[in-house]
């Protein structure tokens, strides 16, 4: 019924977009099936949290719910409240942060929640008066959130002593995984493994052991654990090493707005950061920073029209971006641009984007306005 009133909506109220952000199932389920088939022994669980890492919440979960994956990880109460809202039935775990309020309050099914820290398991075992499942959090040496190694005994303790807290799995998290030959993942893994049997021997119905996520992926045949948790390379970015054959899964386009011609000597866009030195062909587009241009690309990134690439000159303004569209062939108004490309190796694919802009694709990513509608595709 939802669904059925969401299109009556989107009918009622149609309009054209200016900006489509397209994203290929395809290309996620090759993903998905490029980590099942490398690690066939471990389940894979796909990481949905801020906004699937751009590509959208509801649409990565609807494509993803019937392939009978052992949950989805997101980052909120809130997230998961919109899952459900919208009928999305795959077990789900919260692994940031949920107050206890919104806990005890809890009336959504097949939900289990990250506790990661001793003080939050205490207060926890205080207030239950109901089952909950958690999954426990243990600092192996990232030192962000987790259970520490001298507190695991006070925290099986807890947990054993007390009937409604119901231990679903245990997870942490690699620090250094992107990186090849890593001590401090050896340490990790070590300091992991180790507190894998000491939670098997004495908690013998977990269910759930996850260290690794997409970078760590590679470290799987060293880690006791049954679940891998995939993010960034579910939707097709490869992370350190590791060759994986992963596709892209989004592409941003957008039209042409605007088109004028300048002579030598004449300056476009804030600060007049950029002069033309010859006559040049300038063309705008309606995306700047607040629909997911970085700024940082001003004077140095590429977006391509039919194939051509046309450097960004000047700087990216709020909701305006302007092009030297010079080298392009005859160019016209709503043209199509491509500013996100899911070609690998071009100048504006987001790995490329995020060298440019010296920071990493999920950087990148997930500053793509949620509000900008996401159009899922084959």
């Amino acid at each position: 019924m939802r669904k059925l009133f969401r299109r009556l909506r989107q009918e009622q109220f149609h309009y054209t977009t200016l900006i489509r952000v397209v994203i290929y199932k395809s290309e996620i389920l090759h993903n998905l099936n490029v980590f099942r088939k490398r690690f066939p022994k471990t389940e894979i669980a796909p990481v949905l949290k801020s906004n699937a890492y751009g590509h959208g919440l509801l649409h990565v979960a609807s494509m993803l719910d019937q392939e009978s994956l052992p949950f989805f990880c997101v980052d909120s109460f809130f997230e998961a409240l919109i899952l459900r809202n919208e009928g999305i039935q795959s077990p789900l775990l919260i692994i940031g942060y949920t107050p206890l309020e919104n806990i005890l309050a809890n009336k959504l099914k097949n939900v289990a929640f990250a506790v990661i820290g001793l003080e939050e398991l205490k207060r926890l075992g205080a207030s239950l008066r109901s089952r909950v499942r958690i999954h426990l959090k243990l600092d192996t040496g990232m030192h962000r959130h987790g259970i520490l190694p001298e507190e695991i005994s006070e925290a099986i303790g807890i947990v054993k002593n007390h009937p409604h807290i119901i231990l679903e799995g245990i997870y942490s998290h690699l620090a250094d995984a992107d990186k090849e030959g890593s001590r401090h993942v050896g340490l990790q893994i070590a300091r992991w493994n180790e507190l894998v049997a000491q939670f098997k021997k004495e908690c013998p119905n977990l269910k759930y052991f996850h260290l690794g996520a997409t970078a760590g992926s590679r470290y799987s045949p060293q880690v006791d654990a049954n679940v891998l948790r995939i993010g960034i390379g579910l939707y097709g970015i490869s992370l350190g090493p590791d060759h994986l054959d992963l596709h892209p899964a989004l592409e941003m386009k957008t039209r042409i707005t605007s088109l004028r011609t300048l002579h030598a000597g004449e300056y476009v866009g804030y600060n007049a950061t950029f002069m033309t030195r010859i006559k040049t062909k300038i063309a705008s587009i309606p995306m700047g920073y607040m629909e997911g241009i970085d700024r940082r690309l001003s004077g140095k990134g590429v977006v391509t029209i039919r194939g051509v690439g046309c450097p960004i000159v000047g700087r990216v303004s709020m909701n305006i971006t302007s092009i030297d569209v010079s080298a392009a062939p005859v160019v016209r108004l709503d043209d199509e641009v491509t500013v996100i490309s899911k070609e690998k190796g071009v100048a504006n694919s987001i790995e490329h984007m995020a060298e440019l802009c010296d920071t990493i694709p999920y950087d990148l990513l997930v500053h793509i306005p949620q509000h900008l509608r996401r159009e899922m595709v084959e």
